[in-house]
């Protein structure tokens, strides 16, 4: 009697209505029979691991959902008497009502053409879902829905994400749609994404674009509410440009360049800005593959004030590709604010640096911080308006960068020795490193008259003497090292860029003229959203110190939101997503998003 009353008291303590926390799971016989079995875990103190114990046998599960209940199972736990009880939402039993709410008789939506979707019974839903709720959030959807009307704005959001999750060619992408969950389950044949690509002309791109940096008011309106010392700042956009191969002779803006690899194809120009702290970009320029940077500025600065962009609150910041006496008076005449890195090439920036190289090297010069010694000069200018010529002053930053020398001395060195290895193994030289670095090296005859190859000293310590040396010139930020702190933050565009070629399949196009725009448009959202992110991602590793991007790489985060699945429900055209292991859910917290929902529906 003792015995049986400790078996009722187990039978109690582990029903589900005690509180005793049960999990559920489905095992398929060899049969073809389903059926659900209850277990809890328990701490194995030797293994330091969770491990099932108390398994017991629940029931059949029938392909309509429905569970029918063993009697040993009902007997121990009378709550779960009866016929009406389906395997719900969550994976473990449930009353009817409450199945019914979750998939009703009529089960949502069919998708249009349901032998065209083809949809696999498991779905990658974790990385598809993630981008399409920070599209929404960012007003990315929003914004091509706007611009290009809600069907084919969502097409176009659709290939971007499929370039983001690593796609090739666009034949490709109804292969992956049916493997992935999209908001809307719709075929794309190769004719529809041409038609898409062709429909996005360069009006709509701008206006596209102008509705992304209109939005940066109300992005950083956030920001200052998170830190209020950083209102009144210069919204800070980075500006570079690329090159892009293509096969095709049909483009007008292809031409032959100077173009490190791939010499044979001509290439296009593409310019990106973005915003330095969210990583969106806010516009994009495609222009003439012979043009220069330099050259190209000024081209690039009226697209944007004639596309109505307003830029009172930015700061443009550019690179020493961009510098030129010429561009700076430009961006003053349209009274833009600017910080642009100085190609050391102009006789009164050496003038300066030999003038001030004492200072440069004097500790009250220094910042820890910044690792860099500067020193600022004032430099007037005049700006042309149509008032008449006003006189203003703008700055010039002037830094020697600690440890560069060395660095500099150290890297020209093994290049030497590199190609004097080469030269005197009589084996060919790289025409890249022979180009680059031949002048630091000089063929010499030793005492015997034979020719040799030797470091060319005099070059290279001429070389290490400036090495360090760097300037800025700006018409906003008089302080020379918050002005090196946001160049540097710069590093965001180049990244972009990095994104755009090498994970986003843009190196090369592979459309003629009726297209091009349309790739890119579709490539620089992928890359957008794949720089929001890693931003996001950054932002949540400086908050919470537990939280790191998985590998420091973002390769890494992508493939372990594909990891999270959904498996079909036989009756519903409802896919329920599995449980989410802890170190994937933190990859949603990187992204600032809570768990993707239990059901997908499409």
């Amino acid at each position: 009697m003792l015995y049986n009353h400790n078996v009722q008291s187990i039978k109690m303590e582990n029903s589900p209505k005690s509180g005793f926390p049960w999990n559920f799971t489905t095992v398929l016989t060899k049969d073809g029979y389903r059926y659900v079995k209850a277990y809890r875990m328990k701490w194995d103190p030797v293994l330091k691991k969770s491990k099932r114990c108390l398994q017991r046998h629940v029931g059949r599960l029938f392909e309509d959902g429905r569970i029918k209940i063993s009697p040993k199972f009902s007997a121990d736990f009378p709550e779960y008497a009866g016929d009406d009880w389906f395997w719900g939402i969550d994976k473990k039993p449930v009353p009817e009502a409450q199945y019914r709410q979750d998939f009703p008789e009529t089960p949502g939506p069919a998708p249009e053409d349901e032998a065209a979707c083809q949809q696999q019974e498991t779905l990658d839903v974790g990385l598809t879902w993630a981008a399409v709720t920070l599209a929404e959030k960012n007003g990315i959807r929003a914004h091509l829905h706007e611009v290009f009307g809600k069907e084919m704005g969502e097409e176009l959001l659709y290939l971007a994400i499929f370039k983001l999750a690593g796609g090739g060619s666009m034949m490709t992408y109804d292969l992956w749609r049916q493997k992935v969950w999209l908001p809307k389950c719709k075929r794309l044949t190769g004719q529809r994404i041409s038609e898409i690509l062709a429909a996005v002309d360069g009006e709509k791109v701008v206006k596209y674009f102008r509705l992304r940096h209109n939005r940066q008011d109300a992005v950083w309106e956030e920001i200052y509410k998170r830190n209020p010392a950083l209102r009144g700042r210069p919204i800070e956009y980075a500006l570079d440009n690329t090159s892009i191969s293509t096969y095709s002779d049909t483009i007008a803006e292809a031409q032959f360049g100077h173009a490190k690899r791939d010499p044979d194809l001509k290439q296009i120009n593409y310019t990106v800005i973005c915003d330095q702290c969210s990583g969106d970009i806010v516009f994009a320029h495609m222009y003439e593959g012979a043009v220069n940077d330099v050259t190209a500025l000024s081209d690039i600065l009226h697209a944007m004030t004639n596309a109505g962009f307003d830029l009172d609150k930015n700061i443009l910041v550019t690179d020493r590709g961009y510098s030129s006496l010429e561009n700076i008076q430009k961006m003053i005449n349209l009274d833009l604010k600017y910080l642009q890195g100085v190609r050391f090439v102009e006789d009164s920036l050496k003038q300066n640096f030999e003038r001030h190289k004492e200072s440069l090297r004097k500790n009250a010069f220094f910042s820890s911080k910044e690792k860099a010694y500067a020193f600022t000069l004032k430099e007037p200018w005049s700006q042309n308006t149509d008032y008449g010529r006003l006189k203003l002053d703008t700055y010039v930053h002037l830094f020697r960068l600690v440890n560069r020398e060395d660095e500099t001395a150290v890297f020209l060195s093994e290049k030497a020795d590199e190609i004097i290895r080469l030269k005197n193994g009589n084996k060919s030289i790289p025409q890249d490193l022979w180009n680059n670095y031949r002048r630091f090296v000089d063929s010499i005859k030793d005492s015997n008259g034979n020719s040799k190859w030797v470091r060319k000293s005099s070059k290279i310590d001429e070389a290490v003497e400036t090495a360090g040396d760097f300037a800025l010139r700006s018409n906003s930020i008089s302080d020379a090292f918050e002005a090196l702190s946001v160049y540097r933050q710069r590093g965001m565009v180049e990244q972009d860029f990095n994104q755009l070629k090498n994970w986003l399949d843009c190196d090369r196009l592979r459309v003629g003229a009726v297209s091009v725009q349309g790739k890119l448009l579709v490539s620089t959202i992928g890359t957008a959203l794949r720089m929001m992110m890693l931003n996001s991602a950054k932002q949540m590793e400086d908050r919470k110190a537990k939280l790191v991007i998985p590998g420091n790489s973002m390769d890494r985060l992508l493939a372990e939101l594909t990891l999270v699945r959904a498996h079909k429900r036989n009756n519903a055209n409802a896919w329920i997503r599995n449980s989410i292991p802890a170190s994937r859910r933190r990859c949603f917290e990187l992204l600032q998003l809570s768990e993707p929902p239990r059901r997908f529906e499409m």
